[in-house]
């Protein structure tokens, strides 16, 4: 069965324990990805790929903070060791240019590529928030009795991922813990929650 909900909100930071801004970095990006802000991400071979959904032990390196580029070759335009960054591109741009089979257009003020990824590292300090549901359908409705539980992460059609309370196996298929309900949405059906990446999904421990 699918979710009972067919689309949700993006996984997005709240807070930090500590009172410090959130921990960042900016990976390079692996080819070819596709995911939107708000997806899990992995390191893989040094590159950043949305997270396979399967792996529990070391899996999350954190949140993506933009949308992938879907770029050519991984990093393209990712500075590498004693050279400038290379020319940034765009993946905004629009119709041909004359006599230029390989030319492009970018319209002002669209954003660059770098080949960089903008990442919420998943630590023991930062909190985050996503919307609750249970992919065999069930109804869903959080409560501050869920504080402490751990539960496993699930993406919808549009790829936006949730927190799945069909999936608490410790171990198995559960990657976060819930910290709290939202102070907004409360409890009821579907609730955001407050959450952290649990220690064992981490794939980066400091």
């Amino acid at each position: 069965m699918a979710s009972l909900l067919a689309n949700h909100t993006e996984l997005e930071v709240v807070r930090t324990k500590s009172g410090n801004t959130e921990e960042t970095d900016s990976p390079a990006e692996k080819a070819g990805q596709s995911f939107v802000k708000g997806t899990p991400v992995q390191l893989n071979a040094g590159v950043l790929q949305a997270w396979d959904g399967a792996t529990v032990n070391a899996g999350i390196y954190g949140v993506a903070a933009e949308d992938a580029h879907n770029l050519a070759s991984d990093g393209l335009g990712f500075p590498i060791p004693f050279n400038p960054v290379g020319f940034p591109g765009t993946g905004t741009t629009f119709g041909k240019v004359p006599f230029q089979a390989s030319a492009v257009n970018i319209p002002e003020g669209a954003p660059p590529v770098k080949g960089l990824v903008v990442v919420f590292i998943a630590n023991l300090d930062t909190v985050f928030r996503a919307q609750t549901d249970n992919n065999t359908g069930a109804a869903t409705t959080p409560t501050r009795a869920n504080r402490g539980t751990a539960y496993g992460l699930t993406i919808d059609a549009n790829g936006h991922w949730y927190v799945d309370f069909a999936k608490t196996t410790v171990g198995t298929n559960t990657v976060v813990e819930m910290v709290d309900l939202d102070p907004i949405d409360g409890s009821v059906a579907n609730a955001r929650i407050l959450f952290q990446f649990t220690k064992a999904a981490m794939q980066i421990v400091l």
